[in-house]
C-alpha cells in the first residue's frame, strides 16, 4: 500500500490541479455538490495513499484516475444520475482533447451509468480525453485489440441508450485512433 501525502505535498498538489480535478468531477457528476464532495474525498485518498503520484510520469493523469475512480464510486453507491443537469457548460470548461468532441463527452458521460468500471475509465479515456487505443491499452496494461473489443461493446452500448435521440451523435459516429 503507497503511503500518503504530506500536508505540503497536498497542498502543491491541490493548487496545481484542483481546478482541472473539479472540472473533471463535475464534468462526470454533473452536478457541483457532488463534484466538491468527490474532489474533497479525492484528496482525502491522496492524503491516505497517494504517494504513487511522487513517481508517476504524468502526475496530472494520475489524478485524474484518481478523481474518477471517486465519482465512479458515487455514480455506483448513489443509484442515480441527474440528467437534467446540463453538461454543455462543463464540457465547454476543460481544454480541447484531439479526437474528441463535447457530443461524445456528453454521450460517453451519459451511459456511464450502464457500464461496468473497466468499462466506465475506458470511455472516459477514449471518448473524453481523446486517448488512442494504444495509449489506454498501454495505461491500462491490456493489448489493444482488448481496448479495441471493449469500445465496440461501449459502442453498442451507446447505441442502445440513445436511440430514442436520433439526432444526437453517438459514439459510433466518432472513432478515436
Amino acid at each position: 500500500m503507497d503511503e500518503g501525502l504530506n500536508n505540503s505535498e497536498v497542498e502543491d498538489l491541490y493548487r496545481r490541479y484542483g481546478f482541472f480535478l473539479r472540472q473533471r468531477c463535475l464534468l462526470l457528476l454533473r452536478s457541483t455538490a457532488l463534484a466538491d464532495d468527490a474532489l474533497q474525498e479525492t484528496f482525502l485518498k491522496l492524503i491516505r495513499n497517494g504517494g504513487g503520484v511522487r513517481s508517476a510520469d504524468h502526475p496530472i493523469r494520475w489524478l485524474y484516475r484518481v478523481a474518477e475512480r471517486t465519482c465512479f464510486d458515487q455514480l455506483r453507491n448513489a443509484k442515480k444520475s441527474s440528467k437534467e443537469a446540463t453538461l454543455d457548460d462543463a464540457a465547454s470548461e476543460l481544454p480541447h482533447c484531439p479526437g474528441t468532441t463535447p457530443e461524445l463527452r456528453r454521450t460517453a458521460i451519459e451511459i456511464l451509468d450502464v457500464l461496468d468500471d473497466e468499462e466506465q475509465r475506458i470511455a472516459v479515456m477514449a471518448f473524453v480525453d481523446g486517448m488512442t487505443h494504444q495509449e489506454i491499452a498501454d495505461e491500462l496494461g491490456y493489448s489493444r485489440m482488448t481496448i479495441l473489443k471493449r469500445i465496440a461493446h461501449i459502442r453498442d452500448q451507446a447505441e442502445r441508450t440513445t436511440r430514442e435521440r436520433p439526432a444526437q451523435r453517438t459514439l459510433s459516429e466518432r472513432r478515436p485512433s
